[in-house]
């Protein structure tokens, strides 16, 4: 049996029931090219083989892959990639790609960020990721765990929470429970705007539990800041904390603010 390498974040799934969850929640088109982000110890990879499209495995870790070669039939056409997905290049590959991922739960945040720059390639993500974080990218106002994660997915996705996975469908056991969602690329929600609605969100969340009037007031990301409390075509919105505002009012607030946010 593989085992995993802790500096890695190395856990194998091993239960079968869920590999039939994840296969028979991707609805793959005859048109699609499957892009797996981790393969582990092959257990996915095997039944993603027999959809029968074109597929790609990245994975970091060379032994990983030796083995899930070895369990599959050599003639076997898969394009493996041993290299760390954060440094991908991303634009030798061509749409639509269907995103499987199976990843370290520490760098979570740091993937979606980085699917979201070439989210135009991808028909859909399907992801396995820390509960918690799943709980967070689907958080509505309002919500203990709605933050400035919440905003960025839901700005550039649409997320559906499929199934949660026990910690016990592991191999080594891991402190916490996973969960599968998949995001859907929302391409036509404002996208010439993306930018200013992050750095607006950086700059409300910079004081989550305080008004807008004070966070934006204190905010590093803004300019002419004392200006800001005058303007009348926001006056409600900074009343309010960055955690009850919804997506569509972080573009409301972008669009009113474009000339006072600071990009980099």
């Amino acid at each position: 049996m593989l085992m995993g390498k802790p500096k890695l974040g190395q856990v194998f799934l091993t239960d079968h029931n869920i590999i039939r969850k994840i296969i028979g929640s991707l609805a793959i088109l005859p048109s699609d090219h499957i892009l797996e982000i981790g393969c582990g110890d092959g257990i996915l990879t095997e039944a993603l083989v027999d959809l029968n499209v074109p597929l790609t495995v990245v994975e970091i870790d060379s032994v990983c892959i030796d083995n899930t070669k070895q369990r599959l039939p050599q003639d076997i056409s898969i394009q493996w990639i041993c290299e760390d997905v954060l440094k991908l290049d991303f634009s030798g590959f061509q749409s639509p790609l269907t995103i499987v991922a199976n990843i370290p739960y520490y760098i979570s945040a740091k993937l979606i960020q980085l699917l979201v720059k070439h989210k135009s390639l991808f028909r859909n993500i399907t992801i396995m990721i820390q509960k918690e974080f799943a709980h967070k990218c689907i958080a509505k106002p309002s919500q203990k765990v709605y933050t400035a994660l919440s905003v960025f997915t839901q700005y550039h996705f649409d997320i559906e929470y499929l199934f949660d996975v026990s910690k016990r469908c592991f191999n080594p056991v891991p402190k916490i429970d996973s969960a599968v969602i998949r995001l859907t690329p929302n391409q036509t929600l404002y996208d010439e705007h993306a930018r200013l609605v992050e750095a607006i969100v950086a700059a409300c969340f910079w004081g989550k539990r305080k008004k807008l009037s004070t966070s934006l007031r204190h905010s590093p990301y803004l300019l002419f800041k004392d200006d800001i409390r005058n303007i009348i075509e926001i006056q409600d919105l900074l009343s309010k904390r960055a955690d009850q505002l919804a997506v569509q009012d972080y573009h409301y607030l972008a669009t009113v603010l474009k000339s006072y946010i600071l990009l980099e």
